[in-house]
């Protein structure tokens, strides 16, 4: 009989195990593994998934500041950057449930932020950092699997991170020529972050991008995407590395995009009742990559035997032929963890 480790990269690999994998962050909210429930759906097989960064950054001629504070029982931190070409300000909040940073004031407020935001891209270094990986990979064992991970490509890095969405439409409508400029400063540090993974320990490579045909247009996506992710995908297949794509949102507009670049791993892939593109649309849409299901955490507030259809339906368009994960990928209510992974494990397995 399989590991739960080689089950999974088995089917990471794209081919088929013993059983479809079952899979869950391991660093959800509650830290649900470390429970009794928890300990006894691993032993049910339920697969635990962590991830590591295999970089870190160094600045040079900029000075940051950090103040953090607790406002009305949320965590706040207020950042300063201060640069030869102008001084950023930013301020994110805590969520006390989940753990979730939440971006209030970004660094990069409108064009007048360019200068001084890509003096800050070009003034850093990006160099390797192993030791978590290897800690964390031999603490996991054949338990499951520790990803490396990156930052989200360099276009969805600016619009979550550094500008939000009015300042980063703004620039691609009105400033591109900046807006472009700057891209390819992050850009050089994305590119070096990319080649570290590639000669890393690790075997699967997280590619965070959180991309959706609700933010980025099918146009935009061949623009800005998948030069990324022809990239990304040449250089981590040269070294043997497994790219695993995060993409959970609206899928559906941009299939074809998807379908036209050579990730390995489609991860994250949320079907109805969340999103509209179902299990049977994405393995007619993508036929040579795995599919790896996140199971929408909107089921899991309703009666276990409605869970169990939906996730046996998920199973049954998946097909018996690989390539097919279930998993869950996102924060949800920790109180529900025992009754909604009860349910999906005996969908799965009939325990």
């Amino acid at each position: 009989m399989l590991s739960f480790r080689e089950r999974l990269m088995t089917v990471l690999r794209g081919g088929k195990a013993d059983r479809v994998p079952l899979t869950m962050y391991q660093f959800v909210h509650g830290r649900p593994f470390d429970t009794p429930a928890g300990k006894r759906l691993q032993a049910q097989g339920l697969i635990p998934i962590d991830c590591r960064r295999v970089f870190r950054e160094r600045y040079r001629d900029i000075t940051i500041q950090r103040v953090d504070s607790i406002e009305q029982g949320n965590k706040q931190t207020r950042t300063r950057v201060e640069t030869p070409r102008g001084v950023l300000t930013e301020l994110v909040t805590t969520d006390p449930t989940y753990g979730s940073r939440w971006v209030q004031e970004h660094l990069v407020k409108s064009v007048d932020d360019y200068q001084a935001m890509k003096f800050v891209f070009d003034h850093t270094e990006v160099e390797p950092a192993y030791d978590d990986f290897r800690a964390a990979d031999l603490a996991m064992g054949d338990r499951g699997i520790v990803l490396a991970e990156i930052l989200p490509m360099p276009v969805m890095w600016l619009f979550v991170e550094i500008m939000g969405a009015a300042a980063w439409s703004e620039g691609l409508l009105l400033h591109k020529d900046e807006f472009d400029e700057l891209l390819e400063s992050l850009a050089r540090c994305y590119r070096r972050q990319v080649q570290i993974a590639a000669e890393s320990p690790a075997e699967v490579v997280w590619l965070g991008d959180n991309i959706t045909g609700t933010v980025v247009s099918p146009q935009k996506f061949q623009q800005y995407c998948k030069p990324v992710y022809d990239f990304d995908c040449h250089v981590l297949r040269q070294a043997g590395k497994i790219s695993f794509a995060h993409f959970d949102g609206v899928n559906r507009p941009l299939r074809e995009c998807i379908a036209g670049v050579a990730l390995d791993v489609i991860e994250a892939f949320t079907p109805p009742p969340m999103e509209a593109m179902t299990v049977a649309e994405a393995r007619q849409a993508w036929p040579d990559k795995v599919l790896s299901l996140n199971v929408p955490s909107n089921l899991f507030h309703l009666p276990a035997a409605e869970i169990e259809r939906h996730v046996r339906q998920y199973v049954a368009e998946g097909g018996d032929e690989g390539r097919f994960i279930v998993g869950c990928t996102e924060d949800f209510d920790a109180r529900l963890f025992d009754h909604a992974f009860s349910a999906i494990v005996r969908a799965m397995y009939d325990v």
